[in-house]
């Protein structure tokens, strides 16, 4: 009897280790698909590399996420609340926003544009795009316009913001991170000064 009850004891045990190791499998997956993105465009990574970084089967992989669009999806959701972290900066606080957001893409910048290369072609393409628009105005919302309701000043600052900016600036034009910054974060103060003298002019 104390045996049987000892068994039923650690049931709960094992079922938690067990559900933890599937967790960790998951993460260490959806790291190394993120990995792998940041590195080699989207087309170029199959589930048998994504599942030769995380140390697990490709049948793992498989069974975790489905297909190699549905791995994606799942990445993009897996990283977002990070990415919103990384980028978080005080509301109104301009130059430490672009600072941030210039730092950010020296890390991101390269992947991004790759990834605007495959629109319209790839549905998991497409979602992770859509997310990432959306999070990006709701960033210039947030932290560059707190309490503004201006439709038109918000795309001004969105172009001056963009991922197509930054790629301009520092692969085109060759432009060092700290010139970038600064052009940057000189156009986002014109349509800012330019948004608030007209409001003081049509009040």
């Amino acid at each position: 009897m104390k045996s049987l009850v000892g068994g039923q004891a650690t049931r709960p045990y094992r079922m938690r280790a067990r559900q933890e190791a599937v967790e960790e499998t998951r993460e260490r997956i959806l790291a190394a698909a993120h990995g792998l993105w940041m590195v080699r465009p989207y087309d170029q990574v199959t589930i048998g590399a994504v599942a030769e970084a995380a140390g697990v089967s490709r049948q793992t992989v498989i069974r975790q996420f489905g297909t190699k669009d549905e791995l994606a999806f799942a990445v993009v959701d897996w990283q977002k609340p990070h990415e919103d972290a990384v980028r978080a900066a005080e509301p109104g606080d301009v130059g430490g926003a672009i600072a941030r957001l210039v730092e950010r893409y020296e890390t991101m910048g390269d992947a991004n544009v790759r990834v605007l290369e495959l629109e319209g072609r790839v549905p998991a393409i497409d979602y992770l795009l859509e997310v990432s628009r959306a999070g990006h105005r709701a960033w210039i919302e947030r932290t560059l316009l707190p309490g503004v309701d201006d439709e038109q000043l918000v795309f001004a600052l969105y172009a001056a913001t963009d991922v197509t900016l930054w790629k301009l600036l520092r692969r085109d034009l060759g432009r060092s991170q700290a010139d970038t910054e600064a052009v940057i974060l000189r156009l986002v103060r014109g349509a800012l000064g330019e948004a608030s003298d007209r409001k003081e002019q049509h009040p």
